[in-house]
């Protein structure tokens, strides 16, 4: 780690109380912490977990200027001390930065791609015809990039995934290792027996979104399965066809949403969630762990259970539940003395 801290108040835009000139070991959480190294804290609660930390420096939220502090090193005060470190562990990073731009000699490039500047190509990635790829994208070895496919700037593709044909991926899309973007939507259509409906739309990924491992996104029936800009999908994550997503949505692991629903800016979909096709997920709401959605949400909405509630008729039958047992045992004694049948 070669930062000064003057370099680091000045890149995460804070205060700092100590040597400008120090320049921590490296960066640590404060469950291990390294002798000389750089660490942070939201929680200033309870100041004396503080006294006997052996760190170089330490990031602490602004309100920390007010309290009586008992850390012998450096401090530096930010208004969000995650995100100063964050800065941080950005700058040090050696992520992709080691790749020299270039087409490996074991790549597949279709002549009709169209391949910007300081673009990396890795081992046994193949490229098709008519393919475009913006500048300073990565695409790691053993990625398939279908025809017509458009993959803007700055964008990271790991190894193993696959984009089909006809997908957009606009500018700073990371794809984690083995997703699949365009795969076909699960459209049949019944005639004595199942037959397959085409496939013949495509999937959007808006800027900035990030596409977690061996996660699916089916392309469209017709039009588009769009991810807004933002959104985090998380691994292992099943995306219908004909969905749409708002902005900066987030879907925790497992999650999966059924054909033609959108959801709005800012939704959260929690670890195993589970949406029914053609509904309205509200800006802003927020569905619990295993909820089952068979209705629409409004914006603002925090729901959970299966089917889904709204969250707080979900805790009260939660506790409800947990008595179940001891009021059996009540109603079945009032029986025997009453002689209810």
């Amino acid at each position: 780690m070669n930062l000064t801290l003057k370099q680091i108040a000045e890149m995460s835009q804070s205060e700092l109380k100590g040597d400008e000139n120090f320049k921590p070991c490296g960066i640590c959480g404060l469950d291990n912490v390294r002798e000389g190294a750089l660490s942070y804290s939201n929680n200033i609660d309870k100041p004396e977990a503080f006294k006997d930390l052996k760190l170089g420096a330490l990031i602490l939220p602004l309100a920390a200027k007010e309290k009586e502090i008992p850390f012998s090193g450096n401090i530096i005060y930010a208004k969000n001390p995650e995100w100063a470190f964050t800065l941080v562990m950005r700058e040090i990073s050696t992520l992709n930065k080691d790749l020299k731009p270039g087409i490996h000699e074991r790549a597949v490039v279709s002549p009709s791609a169209k391949i910007g500047a300081n673009v990396f190509i890795g081992a046994n990635a193949v490229i098709e015809d008519g393919a475009s790829i913006g500048d300073n994208t990565i695409i790691y070895p053993n990625v398939y990039i279908g025809k017509n496919v458009q993959i803007g700037m700055y964008c990271i593709i790991y190894p193993n995934v696959v984009i089909r044909e006809e997908c957009v991926l606009k500018n700073k899309v990371i794809l984690q290792p083995g997703c699949v973007i365009g795969s076909d939507g699960f459209g049949y259509v019944f005639n004595g027996k199942h037959e397959k409906i085409p496939q013949l739309g495509n999937v959007i990924l808006e800027d900035d979104v990030e596409i977690g491992a061996n996660t699916t996104i089916d392309r469209a029936k017709l039009n588009h399965t769009v991810i807004g800009a933002n959104t985090k999908i998380d691994n292992l994550v099943q995306i219908a066809h004909n969905v749409k997503t708002g902005m900066s949505c987030i879907c925790v692991s497992q999650v999966g949403v059924a054909g033609s629903t959108e959801l709005g800016n800012g939704v959260i979909l929690a670890g195993q969630a589970g949406i029914s096709g053609h509904l309205k997920i509200g800006d802003g709401a927020v569905v619990g762990p295993q909820t089952g959605v068979i209705s629409n949400v409004k914006p603002g909405d925090k729901i959970m259970g299966s089917p889904a509630m709204p969250y707080g008729d979900f805790m009260r039958l939660n506790v409800i539940f947990k008595k179940l047992p001891e009021l059996y045992k009540e109603l079945t004694n009032l029986k025997k003395k009453f002689k209810f049948f």
